[in-house]
């Protein structure tokens, strides 16, 4: 068995533990509604420890057949796992696996070849392993990985992405490493409030189907954040956002650590506005003290996870859906 990959100048994951919670109120108010909010979407440490470990044996069963130097790296944890920005009940965990030369060479450089490659060696090992879209997953009970072939770049990595008419072979550059520094940076100069405002837009994304890339969003809180002083409170911040970023689209932004910008189109501005004027009628349940009305708008933008005052607690989250 090979020894575990020397991670001491590429670390796997970013090892920030997420802060700045509301904190917990005596009396209700909205502010403890997203206190609770946030404690029900943010998976706990051993939530993220058990995704980290349903890939130990994908990563083993790779290095049987890609095997590196002794000592090398050979694998990153990225994604929302690594850069620990998952919604709870967590689904998926992106594994970049860095595939010898002799691999690469063998494809002819394609990424589409490499894919392929990754599914035939993974295939025997582990049931229901298919090819979709940039990415190989591999079925791992409650919980999917979703391997990404990749190669050492210029400090970062080539993975799979759309062939263009400049790009036939399909590789995009990514920083995973660069991109959880610089998520842990901003939170450490905002309080912790860039993940937060993230976590709430990526529980707006999903429950109310919103157009836009997870990646877009970080991409965009980021941006949000250095342009200037921000709310604090996360209500406050999530309408501000939601006004800020239409004017700010389509834009391109590029990811730290890569070559070429993220295009952000506008297909999603009439889901921030539907959230813009949901929220302003929140506000004024708030004024006129009707406070399970405006949790019930909050719950209509951000899903059933967001709390009602008076409804019987959910006394606790599975950490995966079966």
């Amino acid at each position: 068995m090979l020894p575990a990959p020397n991670l001491a100048k590429l670390p796997a994951a970013d090892p920030v533990k997420v802060s700045g919670f509301p904190k917990a109120e005596p009396e209700l108010s909205i502010g403890a509604c997203f206190g609770a909010f946030l404690r029900r979407v943010v998976p706990s440490h051993t939530a993220y420890g058990v995704a980290r470990g349903v890939c130990d044996d994908v990563i083993a069963a790779l290095r049987e057949v890609m095997p590196h130097p002794e000592g090398a790296t050979d694998y990153v944890i990225a994604g929302a796992i690594g850069k620990r920005t998952a919604l709870a009940p967590i689904r998926m965990a992106d594994l970049l696996y860095i595939l010898p030369p002799k691999f690469i060479a063998a494809g002819n450089g394609r990424a589409g070849d490499a894919l392929k490659t990754v599914a035939n060696l993974l295939a025997p090992k582990f049931a229901g392993v298919t090819v979709r879209g940039a990415g190989v997953i591999v079925p791992r009970g409650s919980l999917w990985v979703k391997v990404l072939p990749s190669a050492p770049h210029r400090g970062a990595f080539l993975i799979p992405g759309a062939a263009t008419l400049t790009r036939a072979s399909g590789w995009s550059i990514s920083n995973p490493v660069a991109e959880a520094a610089t998520l842990r940076l901003s939170d450490s100069l905002y309080g912790g409030r860039p993940r937060l405002l993230l976590t709430a837009l990526k529980a707006w994304r999903e429950a109310s189907k919103v157009p836009i890339s997870s990646f877009a969003l970080e991409l965009l809180v980021q941006d949000y954040y250095a342009s200037g002083p921000r709310a604090f409170e996360l209500d406050k911040a999530l309408t501000e956002f939601w006004v800020w970023s239409r004017l700010r689209t389509p834009c391109k932004l590029t990811p730290p650590g890569a070559q070429s910008a993220v295009e952000i189109d506008t297909a999603w501005h009439g889901k921030a506005k539907a959230a813009y004027w949901r929220v302003t009628l929140a506000e004024h349940h708030l004024k006129t003290g009707k406070l399970i009305d405006a949790a019930v708008e909050w719950r209509q933008l951000l899903g059933l996870t967001f709390p009602v005052p008076g409804e019987t607690p959910l006394k606790a989250l599975p950490l995966f859906k079966k």
